[in-house]
This record gives C-alpha cells, structure tokens and sequence, in this order.
C-alpha cells in the first residue's frame, strides 16, 4: 500500500500530465483519433475510398439478406465492424512499409500496435454478437411464415421456437384422446336382445283346486282344457 508521501508525489505528477494547454494544442489532441481511423464515430472513409465504400457497403447487406429494419440495423453494425477491421489490417500494412525495421521490434510502433489489436477485438465482438443476433431474428421471420402468425395473436418478440413445441405437444396430446374416445368406442359393443321365454306353466295335481277358482278339483273341471 502507498504511503501517504507516495500519494501526494504521485498526485503531484499526475497534475504536470493534463495534456495540451493551447487552443491548437486542443485542437490537435481532438483529431488523434484520425491518425490511424480506428475509433472514429461512423465509418472511416478516405476521399479516395468512397466508391469502394459504397460497394462493400451495398454488397455486404446484399449478402446478409436483411428485410426488415430490425434485421437492417444489425446488419448496419456488421458492416461497420468488417469495415473497421479492413482498416485495422490497412493501418498495420501502412506501419509496416517503409521501415527498416519490423514494427513488432520497433519501440516507437508499440503504442499503435496495441491500439490496433484493441481496435479489432472490440470490431470483433460487435460483428459475432449482431451477426448471431441476425440469425436468431431471420430464423424466426422464417418460422412465423410456416406456422402462419397472422392466424394467431402472438407477441412481435414471441419466442417461435418454444411456440411450436407447445402446439406440437397439444396437438400430440388432442391427437392421443381422440384415438382413446375411438378405442373406448369401439370396445362398447352392445348386445343384440335376445327372444324372450315364455314362463313356464306349473303342474297341477288331478285332485288339487283347479287354478281358475271355480272351487272344483282340477280333475272334474280344467283338465280337459290344459290337455
């Protein structure tokens, strides 16, 4: 840990760097960023480099297929960080002509050197998260247009993926009752009626009462009748 004279010596000198006092000094110290072109707002184009711009430009979008303006503002960023990395690899070739010396070897080259790799890796994380951005968001224009989504009332930012495995499993689960109600259907036969017997007549003894209450025997009054 710093002591309390090492903090105040530090911070005396940090007070000597404040960087340039004069307006020219300012205004110079303003426009580092155009040396080499790696960290400027929007794209760093040379006079001379417009036209080829303009294609790179043209034909990267071309090649993204980007329909609609969400997808056009990722491939916007792609274009940008391949732009930016082209000009990571010009600046490079640039400090490499007319030196005696490889620049990786020269002391003065060391501070842009760094610069450069920062420039690209930060150009290469922008372009590998916009271009899987770019292909989420294609892939689901192309889902939304097989499962029809104007039919149904989803969400703009719905996840079509999940969407579809939920419609396929209640269709698979509408699918399986309606096979069981057929089954079920099929299995409750019901039986054709069958003729009905006649009960059968019981046996009457000859010296019983005959059964239709005349007071008789059987034998003196129905018998000849149930023969």
């Amino acid at each position: 840990m710093a002591t309390d004279a090492q903090f105040k010596a530090n911070f005396a000198n940090a007070q000597k760097s404040t960087g340039p006092a004069s307006s020219s000094g300012k205004a110079a110290s303003s426009k580092n960023h155009l040396i080499t072109g790696l960290y400027t707002r929007l794209d760093y184009v040379k006079p001379e480099e417009r036209d080829l711009y303009k294609e790179f430009y043209d034909t990267m979008f071309a090649d993204l297929g980007a329909v609609t303006t969400l997808e056009q503002s990722y491939a916007c960023e792609i274009t940008s960080a391949a732009w930016r990395l082209r000009r990571c690899s010009t600046v490079e070739g640039e400090l490499a002509d007319y030196r005696e010396q490889d620049p990786l070897l020269d002391e003065k080259a060391e501070k842009i050197i760094r610069s450069i790799e920062r420039a690209r890796a930060a150009a290469h994380a922008v372009m590998n998260r916009s271009i899987n951005q770019l292909r989420k968001i294609q892939t689901e224009r192309i889902n939304r247009a097989e499962i029809d989504w104007a039919k149904h009332d989803f969400p703009p930012l719905a996840d079509t993926k999940k969407l579809q495995s939920a419609l396929a499993a209640q269709y698979r689960l509408d699918k399986q009752m309606r096979d069981l109600q057929e089954e079920m259907a099929s299995n409750c036969i019901t039986p054709e009626p069958q003729p009905t017997q006649p009960k059968p007549i019981a046996k009457v003894g000859r010296n019983t009462k005959c059964p239709c209450r005349s007071g008789k025997k059987f034998k003196q009054c129905c018998i000849g009748k149930a023969a």
